[in-house]
């Protein structure tokens, strides 16, 4: 019994020190911080801490294209002026050892990222597509999102009120219609300079989250874990790596 409490408060200390909080010196560019703080930046934990009454608006979108295949993130922080600056990342999480170096020796396993600014315009227009598909409005309570299914979520801060959001491509009883509703994701890859070409999803069947299906290069997926979207974020996390 002694043993068990101490494994579950340690468990406890380590996800309390694995938040993900936007600036900190190593966060989820860095392969092995990503595998501790990953579920903290999709839970969208620093924006949900950040925001109050008077702090900008930023939005952040996620795409996983099955964990061990794909993944995409596109941060958008809203200046004064109603314009903003969006932060885009993408990997083909392969493992690819062609971009090893010994200056970077987690090459295969980083972002290719890029930056574009985004006029008053074309943040309204986003923030439209992003009602039109579901956000601000209540968040699918009890969507799975499993590491090998294709889905996206969506945390932000606007007028100081926090919105989660979440799309899966695996239609359940909460959201039947998968990909369907999306209207912001040909606005978001129009304006993704990274030069990783976009993973287009496909409805996952039972059996293959269960045998966890091997990538193109013939690569076991390094781990498998669900999620449960709640009312204002994720829990239910199992089998975490």
């Amino acid at each position: 019994m002694f043993t068990k409490v101490c494994n579950l408060c340690l468990i406890s200390l380590l996800l309390v020190g694995c938040a993900y909080r936007e600036g900190q010196r190593y966060d989820v560019n860095n392969p092995i911080v990503r595998k501790f703080s990953w579920f903290s930046y999709l839970d969208g934990n620093d924006i949900r801490e950040s925001c109050a009454a008077g702090s900008a608006d930023r939005i952040r979108l996620v795409y996983n294209g099955q964990y061990d295949a794909q993944l995409r993130s596109y941060d958008i922080f809203v200046d004064k002026h109603g314009g903003a600056v969006m932060n885009v990342r993408a990997m083909n999480n392969t493992g690819n050892l062609v971009n090893w170096s010994t200056n970077n020796i987690f090459g295969p396993w980083t972002w290719t990222q890029s930056q574009v600014t985004l006029t008053s315009a074309e943040v309204a227009e986003f923030r439209a597509l992003l009602r039109q598909s579901g956000y601000g409005g209540p968040a699918p309570q009890g969507l799975k999102l499993h590491s090998q299914d294709f889905y996206w979520i969506a945390a932000g801060c606007e007028g100081g009120v926090f919105h989660y959001y979440a799309w899966n491509n695996r239609p359940q009883s909460m959201a039947r219609q998968g990909f369907a509703g999306i209207k912001f994701q040909d606005f978001l890859l129009k304006r993704d300079k990274t030069g990783v070409t976009f993973r287009p999803p496909h409805v996952t069947s039972p059996a293959e989250r269960a045998s966890f299906r091997r990538t193109g290069g013939g690569r076991a997926p390094t781990g498998a874990f669900e999620l449960t979207v709640r009312e204002n974020g994720l829990g239910g996390l199992l089998n975490a790596f």
